[in-house]
């Protein structure tokens, strides 16, 4: 466990920088609080070097039902519907004072649906899932935006999308001024493969891919086709779980024993743990049944089908049935980050039985959280905790980072780059595209030069 409460309460994502800075976003007012503004990012740091946090920060506060946050420019980008926001931290003194608006009109209805999850992709757009408005019976007043055009508020003549399209997920690309819709849509969570291949999930589906990205239906809006995904699971739509919780406290109005709650879909990309954990694997968590699974991905056609690595038993399992396991994130150091929101209730009054809503326990658990860390079994302690260089690295020592095994370092020494426009960069990324025999490192490479302007065709 590398932080717990009271450092930490109520985490949902968690977003680890350049520098070794450590971003949680607390979700305090889940299930029904859309009107307290309760909701925070906090940075957390390391102060004697152990590997585990022992300082806290309030990086942004005030927000409504924050989901996700990346590391973008010099800030963070965080979800919190019914917008995308931009914090930054000016004058070094680990609190934001810069806040922006960079998108709106999504819809804040159930949280478990909200707009979640921002990446940057190996095509330098940024991708946010999405799966549009869930009409709501009990809770209008919480609930009851649907949405409208998702725009860049404040900034005429530029881009929007329908409220047709509210039910899809976006990419975007901000300074661009670019906006556009998928082909799909996801719950809680979306993730990619190392080759861009783009993975979704819902409540009761472990794992879809997006087999026909948008871009290619917009060639021919003519082109009739009846799916742009393909479910992967070779063991069925709701297949068996196999928890090991001790008195089980069910609230959800559905089958025992089935996934019922997949979310935080991650495919584990850090090059650290043995086989055949370690490559083409997704992680998926399912809170209600306190626990995370584990599938492996093989080929097939055009798409994959994921199998169980696992018979009859899940990858991590808590005999507490508070412990709920949302989502998961791969470190530098290539460990799985297992963030636990730790309630005593997970599903939304929505679909609870009358009984369970009386009870008047929806907030047990509020005051607590984890973050666990799992590795290999002779791994050291983390060290990424103590810092880290790669935001000071010139933009070479950043080429050569794209050849690194660990997809962290990766996508986001390419993600300086491209934010730096550093024209000397060109000639050493224009080398490793020709000479490196990491098929990786070349595509990150070609990527980062397309992000500079600098791909030519003969190239």
């Amino acid at each position: 466990m590398i932080a717990s409460e009271p450092l930490i309460t109520d985490p949902v994502d968690m977003e680890i920088d350049e520098f070794g800075r450590l971003y949680v976003v607390e979700m305090h007012g889940y299930p029904l609080d859309t009107k307290t503004g309760s909701g925070n990012i906090i940075l957390l740091s390391d102060e004697d070097g152990d590997g585990n946090m022992d300082k806290r920060t309030v990086f942004a506060d005030g927000l409504t039902l924050p989901t996700s946050v990346m590391r973008w420019k010099k800030g963070i980008i965080v979800t919190d519907a019914p917008h995308v926001l931009y914090f930054e931290d000016t004058d070094n003194d680990g609190k934001a004072n810069l806040r922006d608006t960079l998108l709106s009109g999504f819809a804040l209805s159930n949280p478990q649906h909200n707009v979640n999850t921002p990446i940057y992709g190996l095509d330098n757009w940024i991708y946010i899932a999405h799966e549009g408005s869930v009409t709501t019976r009990e809770y209008k007043e919480e609930f009851g935006d649907e949405g409208s055009e998702i725009i860049f508020p404040g900034v005429p003549n530029s881009p929007k999308l329908s409220i047709n399209a509210n039910g899809r997920s976006i990419r975007f690309q901000p300074e661009q001024l670019k906006l556009e819709m998928s082909s799909s849509r996801t719950q809680f969570g979306h993730t990619f493969d190392e080759w861009g291949n783009l993975f979704g999930c819902n409540n009761s589906n472990q794992g879809y891919h997006e087999v026909i990205p948008n871009r290619y239906y917009d060639r021919n809006p003519d082109l009739l086709s009846s799916e742009a995904t393909q479910n992967m699971s070779d063991h069925l739509n709701a297949p068996e779980v196999f928890p090991t919780t001790n008195h089980p406290d069910r609230q959800i109005l559905t089958n025992v024993g089935v996934m019922t709650s997949a979310c935080g879909i991650t495919n584990y990309l850090g090059d650290f743990f043995p086989d055949p954990f370690n490559k083409n694997v997704t992680f998926i968590s399912e809170p209600v049944s306190n626990l995370v699974h584990v599938d492996i991905l093989k080929e097939n056609g055009a798409s994959f089908t994921s199998s169980r690595i696992l018979e009859n038993q899940e990858f991590l399992t808590s005999t507490d049935a508070w412990s709920r396991p949302v989502n998961t994130y791969v470190g530098p150091d290539g460990s799985i980050y297992v963030l636990d929101y730790y309630r005593r209730v997970i599903e939304s009054p929505e679909w609870m039985s009358e009984e369970a809503i009386k009870a008047g326990d929806l907030y047990d658990g509020h005051d607590k959280g984890r973050i666990y860390r799992i590795s290999p079994k002779d791994a050291k302690k983390a060290v990424w905790t103590k810092g880290l260089k790669l935001g000071n690295e010139t933009s070479e020592g950043l080429v050569k980072q794209l050849e690194n095994k660990n997809y962290w370092w990766r996508i986001n020494a390419q993600r300086l780059l491209v934010d730096r426009v550093d024209k000397s960069a060109v000639a050493p990324l224009t080398e490793l595209v020709k000479k490196s025999k990491s098929p990786l490192g070349r595509l990150h490479a070609l990527w980062t030069l397309e992000g500079l302007g600098e791909l030519n065709s003969t190239l």
